[in-house]
C-alpha cells in the first residue's frame, strides 16, 4: 500500500530479516525475471495467520513472523480465507467498524498481502493491509501490531472511500490508497476489482466478523503442517460418568 511505495523490482527481493543468501538469491531472481509472478519468487510462499479472531489482541507482526517478512503465496481470494480464517475475520470487523463494505476490504487485502501476517517488502510495507510505519502513526496505530496493521489500513480505505465519493470507483481508490506509479495504480485497479467481483458473485459466503472471539475457525494458516484430529464417533459411557435425568439440570 500507501503512498509513495513503489513494488515492481523492489518488492520481488526478499524479505526485511533474512539473511544474506536469501536477499542475494532475491536480487539476482530480480535482475534475471524482473517479475514477483515468476517461478523463482512464487516458492517463497510467507503465509501466517493470527493465533485467534481477537481484533483487541496485541500480537506483534515479528511474533507471527520468526522468519521474517517477505512476497506471499496469493492464488485465489477463497484460499486466502481458508489459509488465514482469523486474519480474515480481523478484517470483516474492522470493516464494520468503518463502515467499510466487507467485500472491499477483503479484496484490497487479498491484492495487498494476500491477508498475510509475514506479507512485507524492502519498501517498508508490511502485514495483511501493507501499512507504512508513517501512514499507521498518522492514525495513532502501531503497523507492527496486527490489530494496528488492519485497523490503520481499515482507516485509510474508509477515508479513500470517502474522498472518492464512494466505493465504486477503484481507480480512484487506487490513487488513494496505492498512490504508486501509474502502472501499479492500474494493476491495483485490475486487481481489487477482479477479486471484489468474485466476492461479490451469487452465493459467495464472507467470513463472520470476529466481535471479540478468542478463537474463531482454524485452517492451514494456524497449524501449517497438521491435522487435527476428529472422531468418527462418540466415546462409550464410563463409569465414572455422571447421568443427569430429564428434568434435573
Amino acid at each position: 500500500m500507501i503512498v509513495g511505495r513503489t513494488r515492481g523490482k523492489a518488492v520481488a527481493q526478499q524479505a526485511i530479516g533474512c539473511q544474506g543468501r536469501r536477499l542475494l538469491l532475491a536480487a539476482l531472481g530480480a535482475l534475471l525475471f524482473g517479475s514477483t509472478d515468476s517461478p523463482a519468487f512464487a516458492r517463497n510462499a510467507y503465509t501466517q495467520d493470527a493465533r485467534s479472531c481477537d481484533l483487541d489482541q496485541r500480537t506483534r507482526l515479528s511474533d507471527l513472523c520468526p522468519n521474517g517478512f517477505g512476497l506471499p503465496h496469493y492464488g485465489g481470494t477463497d484460499a486466502m480465507i481458508a489459509r488465514n480464517p482469523n486474519i480474515a475475520g480481523m478484517i470483516v470487523q474492522a470493516a464494520h467498524e468503518y463502515g467499510v463494505d466487507s467485500r472491499l476490504a477483503l479484496a484490497v487485502s487479498a491484492h495487498e498481502g494476500a491477508m498475510s501476517a509475514c506479507a512485507g517488502s524492502p519498501t517498508g510495507v508490511q502485514g495483511p493491509l501493507q501499512l507504512t510505519i508513517a501512514t499507521g502513526r498518522g492514525y495513532g496505530m502501531d503497523r507492527g501490531l496486527l490489530a494496528d496493521n488492519i485497523r490503520g489500513g481499515m482507516l485509510t480505505l474508509r477515508d479513500a472511500v470517502r474522498s472518492c465519493g464512494g466505493s465504486s470507483n477503484i481507480r480512484c481508490l487506487a490513487d488513494r490508497y496505492n498512490g504508486s506509479t501509474e502502472a501499479e495504480r492500474r494493476a491495483w485497479t485490475n486487481g481489487v476489482g477482479q477479486r471484489l467481483d468474485g466476492l461479490r458473485q451469487p452465493g459467495q459466503q464472507v467470513p463472520d466478523a470476529c466481535n471479540g472471539q478468542p478463537q474463531c475457525i482454524m485452517g492451514p494458516g494456524d497449524f501449517p503442517g497438521t491435522q487435527l484430529p476428529v472422531a468418527s464417533s462418540p466415546p462409550l459411557p464410563s463409569p465414572t460418568d455422571v447421568v443427569v435425568g430429564p428434568g434435573e439440570v
